[in-house]
């Protein structure tokens, strides 16, 4: 290898490792998977397509989240049931959004996307009691709720190369009446069957770079873990607005773009 090859090789190893770091952070802070991080990262620094990034993204959440959610574990910010309930919804979710994702406008998702990104976080931001028809609930209707509740977030998660976190740590806390640190906590468990089940069938389209992904999760390991023990520290109210102030970045963000690829 040459050494302007090998140091090309070095930039690029250190921008996956960067991004890897900063995603796992974010996972732990959150309870999100860090595909917010991760997929803009891969796009800008690493010249993926889209595609190839919402894909390889999961991925990468397979090692992020675990070391994330054992921070939350450690502290009793886990709940098994509900976790399970979702994940029975979120793996078939995310079977049938890998289907959807080859054939949907980006652009229009995006736009969508958006502006659920910012209701969420304008009603986190401001708490109100949780709606008495869902919080109410109890027993088998509530994990009724739940299991259709984590088809959403497996579909959303599939098509839009992220967690679900982005979408299921609010629904827990403002339709069944979590804590923030159980939500997040919660969130991290259904996400590692989720990104998985993704992961696995954008694979058969050619676009998991199961390598780099791998790479990006290992890097983001400690700071999965360190992320969560950041948010176990912050009080509920601050880390809710925290997240609600991460929701609006998000989606001002997917709305510029979406504007940029319609001119």
């Amino acid at each position: 290898m040459s050494e302007g090859a090998a140091a090309t090789s070095r930039s690029r190893t250190g921008a996956i490792l960067g991004v890897g770091a900063a995603a796992g952070f974010l996972a732990g802070l959150f309870g999100v998977g860090g595909g917010a991080v991760l997929v803009p990262g891969m796009v800008l620094l690493l010249a993926f397509t889209q595609h190839q990034a919402h894909a390889t993204s999961l991925a990468a959440i397979l090692l992020t989240a675990p070391a994330a959610a054992a921070g939350f574990a450690l502290g009793g910010e886990v709940d098994l049931l509900a976790a399970a309930s979702v994940v029975i919804g979120a793996v078939p979710g995310a079977w049938l959004g890998s289907s959807v994702m080859a054939r949907i406008s980006e652009a229009r998702l995006r736009q969508g996307f958006s502006v659920v990104l910012l209701l969420v976080a304008a009603r986190l931001a401001f708490p109100a009691e949780p709606p008495q028809a869902v919080a109410g609930l109890e027993g088998l209707a509530e994990l009724a709720a739940l299991v259709v509740t984590g088809l959403g977030v497996g579909a959303l998660s599939s098509i839009m190369g992220i967690g679900g976190g982005m979408v299921l740590v609010p629904a827990l806390v403002l339709l069944f009446g979590f804590s923030p640190h159980l939500a997040e906590g919660t969130s991290l468990l259904v996400i590692i069957p989720t990104a998985l089940t993704g992961a696995w069938r954008h694979t058969r389209r050619g676009f998991t770079q199961w390598r780099t992904g791998l790479l990006l999760g290992g890097a983001g390991l400690v700071t999965g873990f360190l992320g969560s023990q950041a948010a176990l520290a912050l009080p509920e109210l601050t880390l809710q607005r925290l997240f609600a102030a991460f929701l609006t970045v998000m989606a001002v963000r997917l709305l510029v773009r979406s504007r940029r690829q319609a001119s």
